[in-house]
């Protein structure tokens, strides 16, 4: 096992590379000069080539990129270009909310995507069934950014229940962890459900329910513990997409994770601040996904046979 994930592991090191080299490549195509926008428009010529110097912005792109990626292995990830404040530091601060809003959001998205998925795989064909999976298709459909004006509205200026900007208090939370939460509940309700009726038609299912068993103790017995594989390995994956940070979402409800710290940076040209949030966010959702690969090859036998593990 252990030399499986640590082959899994290397193969994460071209792939953040590719990704540096992509990030990298296409924040210097981003329209503007950090050195104008630094000083202002009122600034000379002259000031701003000194300006673009000192930064390093006068170097052909190569040798900007080797540089960067230099720092990156020493642990300097740079400075913002409009604070001055570390990029590590902005990161630290900003991935505590990313976090908090990540574990909030995965559980209503683990408790109610299960919820619906049981119900309607245990009431396959009923009206309950049919109900449930049309409200999945429908919040399948809604882009998460109108789902959190629509939450603004209702429970923020209409019924004034919660808070509709900031972060700190749990309350700060609700409004944005559902509006990133409705698309996960309607996929994780359709994993359960597929998966559930899939594992229902096997051989042992029918030899259970020859026996005599009832249809509970047979689903959550026999069925549930079955079907849980890739259930399991698409909440991995939704909760590796919930840490890299909804950046429509936090934007909307001006919530200071990651996401919202990356448009920021973006509409201000601060290269170092972009180039790290994207990096982060990469690295985390590599690792999320290895986790999910290990976690996977371990729940299942058959995986760990096939590959020699």
């Amino acid at each position: 096992m252990w030399k499986y994930i640590l082959k899994r592991g290397l193969y994460l090191i071209p792939t953040l590379l590719g990704i540096s080299l992509i990030v990298f490549t296409l924040v210097r195509l981003i329209p503007g000069d950090p050195a104008e926008i630094i000083l202002g428009q009122r600034a000379t010529e002259d000031v701003i080539v000194i300006i673009r110097r000192q930064m390093g912005l006068d170097r052909p792109i190569y040798v900007q990129y080797i540089i960067w990626l230099k720092n990156l292995l020493t642990g300097n990830w740079g400075k913002s270009l409009i604070s001055n404040v570390s990029t590590t530091y902005l990161l630290r601060n900003r991935f505590r909310y990313t976090i908090n809003l990540a574990i909030f959001s995965m559980s209503l998205v683990t408790a109610g995507g299960l919820f619906l998925g049981v119900i309607s795989a245990y009431k396959a064909g009923s009206r309950i069934d049919k109900f449930i999976r049309f409200m999945v298709i429908f919040g399948w459909s809604l882009p998460s950014f109108l789902v959190g004006i629509v939450l603004i509205y209702l429970f923020a200026l209409k019924i004034k229940l919660f808070p509709a900007f900031g972060a700190g208090e749990l309350r700060h939370l609700v409004l944005p962890a559902l509006a990133t939460s409705v698309g996960g509940i309607s996929y994780i309700s359709r994993i359960t459900r597929g998966s559930l009726l899939e594992v229902a038609g096997q051989d042992f299912v029918k030899t259970a329910r020859a026996k005599g068993l009832k249809n509970r103790r047979i689903l959550i017995s026999h069925i549930l513990r079955n079907a849980l594989l890739p259930i399991v390995t698409v909440l991995g994956m939704s909760f590796g997409w919930a840490l890299s940070g909804s950046f429509i979402v936090e934007t909307i409800f001006s919530y200071p994770g990651l996401g919202f710290l990356t448009t920021q940076s973006v509409s201000m040209r601060d290269y170092p601040v972009v180039q790290g949030c994207i990096l982060f966010i990469a690295i985390i959702y590599s690792l999320t996904n290895l986790v999910v690969d290990v976690l996977y090859v371990y729940l299942d036998p058959r995986i760990r046979y096939e590959r020699g593990i």
